[in-house]
């Protein structure tokens, strides 16, 4: 789901970011207008109007989740279209496909795809919120939220019941936030020259190296004391 919406959000997001224009007021505007309604609400509706199918829950998170990397991509590809060297590019008459391959979309994707990393929990939240309130999900397709909905007033004879699948949810939302988060610092180009140096041990302040005492029988500077001499 999310791989489909970041493909709509990258194809639309760089046509409207390169282009402009009339383009960029039409895809911006129909953007604006899925973005107004809140995400769970929409995939709700959708789900229900579709009916309980896996593919349909799907559809419904893809048809809300794509417009927040159509603004995401469009805003980088600006960023980008600014720059001197696709301005150059386009003086040598190179071809669109030649700006986006080789200057937009390896200044564009890293952020994507940190971004997409955190989004997978958020969408697994959003299914398990469907799941539990049984909109969408197939009465025989096992999922986490439908677990802890169909326990219903037993919760105080099979607490476990509940906790497991609550507590396998939040684990994996929170997982998929920390991944995003050390993909954001390992791609973060202001960010990774001060990861390496803590990594390799160096850029300790003056005085924090260790010292080591001289041999028995050598001056600091590693010439004998006076008397040692053969």
């Amino acid at each position: 789901m999310v791989a489909v919406s970041v493909a709509v959000g990258v194809v639309l997001g760089t046509l409207a970011g390169y282009f402009r224009g009339a383009f960029d007021e039409v895809i911006m505007r129909l953007t604006d207008m899925f973005l107004a309604f809140p995400q769970i609400i929409m995939s709700l509706a959708i789900a229900a109007t579709l009916g309980p199918s896996l593919l349909n829950v799907t559809l419904s998170l893809i048809v809300v989740w794509w417009p927040a990397y159509v603004r995401l991509v469009r805003g980088a590809v600006l960023a980008v279209a600014a720059e001197d060297y696709v301005a150059v590019s386009k003086s040598l008459n190179s071809s669109f496909f030649y700006i986006v391959r080789k200057d937009a979309l390896p200044n564009v994707l890293p952020t994507v795809l940190v971004y997409a990393t955190t989004d997978i929990g958020a969408a697994m939240l959003t299914l398990s919120t469907l799941g539990y309130l049984n909109v969408g999900i197939p009465a025989t397709l096992p999922e986490l939220g439908k677990m802890v909905s169909s326990v219903g007033y037993s919760f105080y004879l099979y607490p476990t019941q509940v906790i497991i699948p609550a507590v396998i949810v939040m684990v994996m939302v929170a997982g998929f936030s920390f991944l995003g988060e050390g993909l954001r610092e390992s791609l973060d180009v202001k960010l990774r020259p001060h990861i390496l140096i803590r990594g390799r041990g160096l850029g300790k302040p003056e005085g924090t190296q260790p010292t080591h005492p001289p041999a028995p029988g050598l001056a600091p500077g590693g010439m004998r004391a006076p008397g040692q001499e053969r």
